[in-house]
């Protein structure tokens, strides 16, 4: 046999012979979900199999910095939950209608703040593996917001607060009824949650007629204060012309009784004289 024209057939109809590499696309390159939702990230692989689960490894990996979690495995059609992290046990699976159609769909339920992070979406087939990157984030809305008022030390002056809870970190801007922007004393906490509790005050004068606004920028959610109407003070005032009023007619009740005895008294004497 001519081994040069086998030589040559061979260059001719090697590619021909040789399977078509798989390759890997995100559907998306990043998703956000809100505390509490759910989220399903895809991404799809490229060429499809007869036997869509034959020499078929599917695995989704969580990494944030120098840290890494399986969130879920699947290896020739079956689901290896052993290998999940506790995290995302009972919260995360595939959709596997999808996959015959080449979808290696990640539902994630019940979403935490800390499954923020970069997804790793592999694939591995007969043509080969591939793998490609996606982003999560997950937010959790200023949704409350609790205020409170209470006097200064040092009298003359209403230190209103407000309190809420989400994530990531907010602003927060004081305006009162014309506009007129406020300087306010804030603080930033983490949650056991991973939540961050965001308190917020500002002090203004109690006599004056106004009220005043505390916005969180990272939903718009507000508080307003209605000054005086909301004060403390107004409640004392209150307080104590209703105690004012209570002593008055308890003393009113007093004289009429002493009044009676005395009436009854001299009608007495006067009978038996």
């Amino acid at each position: 046999m001519n081994w040069t024209k086998v030589f040559i057939l061979q260059l001719v109809f090697q590619p021909c012979l040789q399977a078509v590499p798989l390759t890997t696309t995100a559907e998306q390159a990043s998703y956000r979900g809100q505390l509490g939702g759910d989220v399903l990230m895809g991404c799809r692989f490229h060429p499809l199999s007869p036997y869509p689960y034959d020499n078929l490894t599917m695995a989704w990996y969580w990494i944030s910095g120098d840290r890494f979690r399986e969130v879920y495995r699947l290896d020739h059609g079956q689901e290896q939950m052993s290998f999940q992290h506790p995290d995302f046990r009972g919260r995360a699976r595939v959709l596997m209608d999808g996959i015959k159609d080449g979808w290696a769909r990640l539902q994630v339920s019940r979403l935490r703040i800390n499954d923020t992070g970069t997804y790793q979406c592999l694939v591995r087939t007969r043509n080969g593996a591939d793998f490609k990157h996606i982003n999560l984030s997950v937010t959790a809305p200023y949704k409350t917001v609790t205020k409170s008022i209470s006097k200064s030390a040092a009298g003359g002056e209403l230190v209103l607060s407000c309190r809420s809870e989400g994530y990531p970190v907010s602003t927060v801007a004081w305006e009162d009824a014309h506009g007129q922007k406020l300087n306010a004393s804030t603080t930033v906490v983490t949650t056991a949650d991973h939540l961050f509790r965001i308190t917020t005050q500002v002090r203004v004068g109690s006599s004056q007629k106004n009220n005043y606004t505390c916005s969180f920028h990272s939903n718009g959610s507000s508080a307003t204060f209605h000054i005086p109407d909301e004060t403390p003070l107004q409640k004392e005032h209150t307080n104590n012309a209703n105690v004012t009023q209570t002593a008055f007619g308890t003393c009113i009740g007093i004289a009429l009784i002493g009044l009676i005895i005395v009436v009854l008294q001299l009608r007495r004497k006067g009978s038996v004289r």
